[in-house]
């Protein structure tokens, strides 16, 4: 079972790897199409009509694809004023709950990010904008970054919880 657990959060981390490089090519994009856009503007007078519409969807891109290895990396914002001043063992008793917490209202939100992508393809909706893409990729993103921040709240939980585990051995009788 072991063996099964560890493999799948090997998985878990190759695909959150993947996404964070998909992410940064994402801000990259951003940063060329910018460039661009103010060249061909201030240069050539030639402004584009594409680029402000792109560079948004980059930007949702880059955000839902870069969270889950922010939440793995726990680079997440944490107000840990109550936790600090707990015992240790509460301490980590408290980081869980809130971990599981965090973790239920990600996946809550993915899921209904995923009902949403689910509708918007069914009834083939498009962005309203000068160049027009389907909207449920979007939505597509935003449920894979709060599903997989989620599923990190919750493999932080389980840690928090073994830590437990660990002291309670650790200490003699």
């Amino acid at each position: 079972m072991k063996k099964l657990i560890s493999h799948c959060a090997k998985v878990h981390d190759s695909i959150t790897n993947l996404a964070y490089w998909l992410g940064v090519l994402a801000l990259l994009a951003i940063l060329c199409m910018f460039c661009y856009e103010i060249t061909a503007r201030y240069f050539f007078r030639s402004p584009t009509q594409w680029i402000s519409d792109y560079t948004g969807y980059a930007l949702l891109f880059s955000t839902f694809l870069l969270a889950p290895r922010i939440t793995k990396n726990r680079g997440h914002i944490e107000i840990t004023f109550i936790r600090d001043a707990l015992p240790p063992r509460p301490q980590h008793v408290f980081s869980a709950m809130l971990f599981m917490a965090a973790a239920a209202a990600c996946i809550w939100a993915g899921w209904y990010a995923v009902e949403e992508a689910m509708r918007q393809y069914d009834r083939g909706i498009r962005t309203m904008a000068v160049v027009s893409v389907p909207r449920w990729w979007m939505s597509a993103a935003i449920a894979y970054g709060f599903i997989n921040s989620g599923l990190y709240f919750i493999r932080a939980s389980v840690e928090d919880m073994c830590a437990i585990k660990s002291e309670r051995a650790a200490q003699p009788n």
